[in-house]
C-alpha cells in the first residue's frame, strides 16, 4: 500500500469516527419515546417528499416550450392584448357605418341682454330682453358609404320663454315631429369610403402582426432553449472532465511518486484539474441564469425545480423554393399591408390638393313638418310642411400659386413614398432569399457537426486510454479533450442555428413549409 492509499484510509477512518460521534449525540439529545420517534420520522419523510416534488425535473421539449410560451408568456399576452385592442377598434369603425341613434338636449338657459330690434319701418331700436330657451332632439343618422354623405331622421321640441319689463312671461313651443335631412359633399373625395378602406387594411395588418409577434416569440424561446441546452451540456461535460481529470491527477501523483513523470507534467495535470473545477462552477452559474430567463419566457417565474431538456434530434428538412418563399411573403406579411397604407395615404394627399384647385360644392336638403303654439298640445296640431335646400359652392380664383406648389409637393412626396416602397419590397425579398439559402447551408453543416462530435468523442476516449497506459503525454490528452468539448459545443450551436433559421423563415413568410399551410 503506497502513501496515497494510506492517506485515503486514514481519511476514511476519521469520517467513520465523526459519524459515530454524531449518531451518539443524536441518541443522547432526543428521547426514545416511540410516538415521538414516529412523528419525527413522518415529518422528515414529508419534508423529503415535498422537496423532491418541488425540485422534480420538468421534461421540456422544444415544441412544448414554444407552446407554453405562446400560452402563458408575458410577451404572448402583450401580443394578444394588442391584437384585441385592434379588434375592438375595427368593430368601433365598422359600427360607424351602421345607424346611429342619439339624443341632444339643451337644459334651460337664461339670457338677459340689450339687443337691437328692427322696427316695421326699418328703424333700429335697442331693447333689453330676457329669455329662457330649452330644446330636445332625437336623431337617427346613417353614414352613406358609397356617396360619403349623411342621411338623418330627426324629431325635436323646443320652448322659449320671453320676459318683458313687467316680468310677465310669454311662452312659445315649437315642434318638429318628423324631419328628414340629407347632406352630400360634391366633387370631393369620399372620405367615409377611404377611411373604411384604410381601416380594413389596418385590421388585416394587425391580424398578421399578431402571428408575427408569436413567431418572434418562438424564435426567442428557441434561442433561449438551446442556450439552456448548451449550458446543461457544458455543465455535464465539465463534470465529466472534472471526474476524468481527478482520476488522471491521482494516477499522475502516483507516477510522480515513483519517478515515472517529471514534476512539470504533474503540475500541468494539476492545473488542468483546477481549470476543470472552475469550469464546473462557471457552467453551473450559467445554467441557473439561463434557466431563469427561460422560465420568464414561459411565464413560470413563480415555479421551482429544474428543466430536463430533450434535445430535438429530428429536424424539418423541407425543400423550399426561394421564389415560392418570396411569393408567400408578399401574400402574408404585414409589411406589405403597411406599404399599402403608405401608398394610399400618399395618393389621397395628392388627390386632396388637386381637388382643392377646382370647383367643389356641398348639398344640404331637408323636408319635414313643424308647428308653433303657445302650449305643448297645440304645437302638435295642424302641422305645417317644411322644406329647405342649400348648395354651398367653393371656387378658388387666385391664391398666388399656393395650390400649385402644394400639388408639386404632394407629387414629390408620392414619388418618394413609391421609391421607398420599391426599395423596401426588394429588401424583404432579399432577406427571404438569404434565409432560405442559409437554411439549406445549415442542413449540411448540421450533418457535418454531428459527425465531428462523434469523431471527437471517440478520439478523446482513445487518447485517455492511451494516456492511462503511458503511450501519450498530458499535452496530447488535453488537446483531445479540448477538441471534444469544442465539437460538442459546435454541434449544439449548429442545431440552435438551424432551428432558429427554421422559425425565422416561418416568420418571414408566415408559412409553414413542412405542413404546407399558411400560419
Amino acid at each position: 500500500m503506497n502513501s496515497f492509499q494510506n492517506k485515503e484510509c486514514t481519511r476514511a477512518d476519521k469520517v467513520r469516527k465523526k459519524n459515530m460521534i454524531k449518531n451518539e449525540l443524536v441518541k443522547s439529545h432526543f428521547p426514545k419515546n416511540p410516538i415521538f420517534v414516529f412523528l419525527v420520522n413522518s415529518l422528515a419523510a414529508f419534508v423529503l417528499i415535498l422537496t423532491a416534488t418541488r425540485l422534480e425535473a420538468q421534461t421540456l421539449s422544444l415544441n412544448l416550450a414554444i407552446q407554453k410560451a405562446q400560452e402563458a408568456s408575458p410577451l404572448a399576452k402583450q401580443v394578444k392584448s394588442n391584437y384585441e385592442s385592434n379588434q375592438w377598434q375595427f368593430k368601433a369603425n365598422k359600427a360607424f357605418l351602421l345607424p346611429q341613434l342619439s339624443l341632444q338636449a339643451q337644459a334651460p338657459g337664461f339670457t338677459r341682454t340689450i339687443n337691437q330690434i328692427q322696427q316695421p319701418d326699418g328703424s333700429i331700436l335697442f331693447r333689453p330682453q330676457s329669455q329662457n330657451y330649452s330644446s330636445t332632439t332625437l336623431s337617427l343618422s346613417q353614414n352613406l358609404l358609397h356617396t360619403g354623405g349623411t342621411l338623418s331622421l330627426n324629431s325635436g321640441i323646443s320652448r322659449i320663454d320671453l320676459f318683458n319689463e313687467g316680468q310677465v312671461k310669454t311662452s312659445y313651443w315649437r315642434s318638429a315631429p318628423l324631419f328628414l335631412q340629407f347632406s352630400q359633399p360634391l366633387f370631393r373625395i369620399n372620405q367615409t369610403k377611404w377611411n373604411w378602406d384604410q381601416q380594413k387594411i389596418t385590421y388585416d395588418q394587425a391580424t398578421r402582426q399578431q402571428i408575427e409577434g408569436l413567431e418572434d416569440l418562438s424564435i426567442t424561446v428557441t434561442q433561449k432553449y438551446f442556450e439552456l441546452c448548451l449550458a446543461k451540456t457544458q455543465l455535464q461535460n465539465a463534470e465529466y472532465n472534472l471526474k476524468n481529470n481527478d482520476t488522471i491527477y491521482r494516477i499522475s501523483k502516483g507516477r510522480f511518486g515513483i519517478g515515472k513523470i517529471a514534476e512539470n507534467e504533474l503540475l500541468q495535470v494539476e492545473l488542468s484539474l483546477m481549470k476543470a473545477k472552475n469550469s464546473v462552477e462557471r457552467n453551473r452559474l450559467q445554467m441557473l441564469t439561463t434557466e431563469k430567463e427561460l422560465r420568464n419566457l414561459l411565464g413560470q417565474t413563480g415555479e421551482m425545480g429544474t428543466f430536463s431538456i430533450v434535445l430535438p434530434v429530428q429536424v424539418p428538412h423541407p425543400d423550399i423554393d426561394p421564389q415560392r418563399a418570396i411569393e408567400e411573403a408578399r401574400n402574408n406579411r404585414s409589411d406589405y399591408k403597411s406599404l399599402d397604407l403608405n401608398e394610399n395615404m400618399g395618393r389621397m394627399n395628392l388627390r386632396s390638393v388637386q381637388i382643392s384647385r377646382r370647383f367643389t360644392a356641398d348639398l344640404n336638403l331637408s323636408v319635414g313638418f313643424n308647428q308653433t303654439a303657445g302650449d305643448l298640445g297645440s304645437a302638435y296640431k295642424d302641422l305645417q310642411s317644411s322644406q329647405s335646400a342649400f348648395v354651398g359652392i367653393n371656387v378658388p380664383l387666385h391664391n398666388s400659386g399656393r395650390n400649385k406648389a402644394l400639388v408639386k409637393a404632394a407629387e414629390a412626396d408620392l414619388n418618394a413614398t413609391m421609391e421607398f416602397i420599391k426599395n423596401r419590397k426588394n429588401v424583404i425579398e432579399i432577406e427571404v432569399f438569404n434565409q432560405v439559402m442559409q437554411l439549406k447551408q445549415l442542413q449540411e453543416s448540421l450533418i457535418l457537426s454531428a459527425k465531428s462530435d462523434t469523431i471527437a468523442q471517440r478520439r478523446y476516449e482513445m487518447a485517455k486510454n492511451r494516456y492511462l497506459i503511458g503511450k501519450i503525454d498530458i499535452t496530447n490528452l488535453t488537446i483531445a479533450q479540448q477538441e471534444k468539448d469544442d465539437a460538442l459545443v459546435t454541434y449544439i450551436v449548429t442545431l440552435q442555428q438551424y432551428w432558429v433559421a427554421w422559425y425565422r423563415i416561418r416568420r418571414l413568410t408566415l408559412f409553414d413549409f413542412e405542413a404546407n399551410v399558411k400560419l
